[in-house]
C-alpha cells in the first residue's frame, strides 16, 4: 500500500509539470516557419579550394550577422514587399527586438550556404517576409562585405513553409516537462522515504474468566440393606445371650 502511495506522487508530478509546460506553451503566440537557403558564389580564380572555402566561411558570417541588424531591418521595410509592417509595432528598439525574435540566420560552416528562417503567425506574411529577405540578401549584400562584384548569391531553396506551428516547440516542451516532473518526483521519493516504526508492539493480556464447569447435584445414596435369613437371626441372638449370661 506505501509502496503504490509512492508512485501515486511520481505520477502527480509528471502530471503537473506536463500541464505546466502546456499552459507555458499555449500562452505564446503561436508561429510558423518558412525555410529558405542562399549559396554564396565567387568569381575570383586566384584562390585555390581551401582559401574559398575559408572566405565563404567568413563572408557567410558577416551577412549572417548582418541580417539581424537595425540597418538591414530597415532596409527591408522601405523595400515595397508585400509585408504588413505593422505586425513590428513600437519605438525602434521594439522593432528590432521583435524583428530578432522572428528571423534565424545560420551560416553553415565552410560550404556557402545561408539557411533563413523567418518565424510569423501568420503563414502567407512568413513567406513575403522570407521572400524579401532573399531578395534583399541578393541585391544589397554588397553593403556588408567587401567583396564587390566577385561575390554572388543564388537562391537554392525556395521559402518552403510549415504545415503546423513550430514555435513554441511543444513536442520539446511536454518533454520537459515530462523529465523534470519525473525527475522530482523520484527525488522526492529517494531523499524523502516512509519512515518504518521499530518499535516492538506491546503485548496485550487478556484474562477470559472461565465460568467452573457445572457439577450434576449429588444424589443421597440409600443405605444398603444386606438380607439375613430367619435360621441365621435366631442363631446370632442366642449367641448373643450366651455372651450376656457369661459375662453377668
Amino acid at each position: 500500500m506505501a509502496m503504490k502511495k509512492r508512485w501515486g506522487l511520481i505520477l502527480l508530478s509528471v502530471l503537473f509539470f506536463l500541464a505546466l509546460a502546456a499552459v507555458i506553451s499555449f500562452s505564446q503566440t503561436l508561429k510558423y516557419r518558412s525555410s529558405s537557403r542562399l549559396l554564396i558564389i565567387q568569381d575570383s580564380v586566384n584562390l585555390d579550394a581551401y582559401s574559398i572555402s575559408k572566405s565563404n566561411q567568413y563572408l557567410g558570417s558577416l551577412l549572417t550577422e548582418a541580417a539581424y541588424s537595425g540597418s538591414f531591418f530597415e532596409l527591408l521595410s522601405t523595400s515595397g514587399s508585400q509585408v504588413d509592417w505593422n505586425y513590428f509595432n513600437g519605438d525602434y528598439k521594439e522593432q528590432i527586438k521583435k524583428w530578432k525574435n522572428t528571423i534565424a540566420v545560420q551560416n553553415i560552416g565552410d560550404t556557402g550556404i545561408i539557411q533563413i528562417e523567418i518565424y510569423h503567425p501568420d503563414r502567407d506574411q512568413a513567406r513575403a517576409l522570407s521572400a524579401a529577405v532573399n531578395s534583399l540578401m541578393i541585391a544589397k549584400n554588397g553593403l556588408y562585405q567587401n567583396g564587390g562584384d566577385n561575390l554572388k548569391l543564388k537562391i537554392i531553396d525556395q521559402p518552403t513553409l510549415s504545415s503546423w506551428p513550430v514555435r513554441p516547440n511543444l513536442p520539446l516542451n511536454l518533454a520537459a516537462g515530462l523529465a523534470v516532473g519525473l525527475l522530482l518526483g523520484l527525488s522526492y521519493v529517494y531523499y524523502f522515504p516512509v519512515a518504518v516504526s521499530t518499535a516492538t508492539t506491546p503485548k496485550i493480556n487478556i484474562n477470559v474468566a472461565v465460568a467452573p464447569a457445572r457439577q450434576a447435584p449429588i444424589q443421597p445414596v440409600a443405605p444398603s440393606v444386606s438380607y439375613v435369613p430367619e435360621q441365621h437371626r435366631e442363631q446370632n441372638k442366642s449367641f448373643s445371650g450366651n455372651i450376656k449370661n457369661i459375662v453377668g
